[in-house]
Formats: C-alpha cells, structure tokens, sequence
C-alpha cells in the first residue's frame, strides 16, 4: 500500500462538517468497559470468515452486516446466533467516551472444532459477543470516503492527547523506543480549517547503531496556531486522535 503524505493525510478529512450542530461523531470503532467487544469491524477475525445464520428475531441488516466480509474463503460451518439484544455500551470517540446505543450479538458453539484450535489455551472457547452500532446512531457519525474504516481504532493503548492554554497547545503521547535511544518530537504541525495533522519525528541520538525493540509511551508537544475548536486532530496517515481538555 503507498505510504499518504502528511498534506494528503490532512485533506481526508476537508470535507468533515466541522460547524455542524451538533458535532459530528468521530467514531474510534470500539466499545470499552463492562458490555464492551468486538463490532461488526472486527467480523473477519472473530467469526474468521464463517457465514452467520440465525432462528432469533434480529434486524435484517445486522444479519447481513454480520457475512463473511470474503465469501469466497468462507468456512463451511456456519455460526449460530444465540441471542441478540439492545445495550448502551460506552465507546471512544475522538472527544471522549460516550454511551451510545448498539446490538449485543451472542452465538452458540465453539470457535475450534476438537483438536483444531491453534494452541491449547483455546480449546473449547467460545465466540466472543460482537455489538453493531445503531443505524440511527451512523447516521450521526462522519468519516473520511477515503480511508479505511478498519482504522477506527486510532491509539487504542494510549492515552488521549490534552488540550492546554486555550487549545493552543497539545501534550500527546506516542509509541517509540526508549529516550535513551531516541528523541521523539512534533517536526512539523499541519492545520485546515477541519483538522490538524501531526507529524511526528523519532531520530537516534548520535551514536547510537543499534535500537532494542521495545516500546514506551513517549510524550510529545505542539502548538497551533488558532485554538483547535471542533476540528479533528490528526496522526500519521490521517488517523484520529482522542483529545481532552486540560
């Protein structure tokens, strides 16, 4: 896949509705806390491209929304549904976490047939519930035509970005090697009238050759312009970020 460039990055998102009333969702595609799961996004890897049948009364287009996202590799065994009810799960959103209404999907069985499941620990584990999020509710939410929704996930692991001196100022964190190894800093702050790009910089301090493979949280810091209002703010190939205030 071609690697986007910061500037295409950022003209994704020209045409998000930025002084709408009330804001646009800017969904991150996954639900936390008790309730939460996988969404229909993650079908191909939970249900691992298994077509979905159902005897329970379910709405037609969570059934349909539920098939194999290939067909051609489909398993042969369908799943079963089990049951299918309402909830009120929290999800991310790139202006926090919000309850929002969604369908709770159980299924019966197993995920490995006896003997064929990839490591023991998973034998005989069953499939994990999904949540599809209410249609009324998409309607209300806005992403970019051009970029993959698979992407909603934006930094799962990491906490939001904070909003400081009047939203002219933003502390972020970011995955990258150990400061002893690195410096990771904001190179350059890319601004629209909808979003804010950030583009982030990991140089090896002179001398250093070899980089260990581990991860940490490493805090960066940018300033804008204008106060970032309700444009959306923005890593590396256009995906969001959760921002709070300060």
């Amino acid at each position: 896949m071609r690697t986007v460039r910061p500037d295409e990055a950022l003209a994704l998102w020209d045409g998000f509705p930025v002084d709408r009333q009330p804001r646009p969702i800017v969904l991150m595609g996954f639900a936390i806390g008790p309730g939460g799961g996988p969404t229909v996004e993650d079908k191909t890897v939970v249900l691992r491209n298994a077509p979905v049948v159902s005897d329970v009364d379910m709405p037609s287009w969570l059934l349909e929304a539920l098939q194999p996202a290939y067909p051609e590799q489909q398993q042969s065994d369908p799943v079963q549904v089990r049951s299918v009810r309402r909830v009120y799960p929290e999800f991310r959103t790139d202006r926090g976490h919000r309850p929002l209404p969604a369908y709770r999907v159980e299924f019966k069985g197993t995920m490995f047939r006896p003997g064929h499941a990839p490591n023991p620990k998973l034998e005989g584990r069953g499939y994990p519930a999904m949540l599809a999020l209410d249609p009324r509710v998409e309607a209300t939410t806005w992403w970019p035509p051009g970029l993959d929704s698979s992407y909603r996930g934006g930094l799962r692991h990491l906490p939001p970005a904070v909003l400081v001196d009047g939203e002219r100022t933003i502390r972020a964190m970011v995955t990258g090697s150990p400061p002893a190894y690195t410096d990771v800093r904001v190179s350059a702050v890319l601004e629209s009238r909808t979003a804010v790009l950030l583009v982030i910089d990991h140089a090896p301090h002179p001398g250093v050759e070899v980089i260990p493979l581990a991860a940490v949280g490493r805090l960066v810091i940018a300033s804008l312009s204008t106060p970032l209002g309700a444009r959306v703010l923005l890593q590396a190939d256009g995906i969001p970020i959760e921002v709070l205030p300060g």
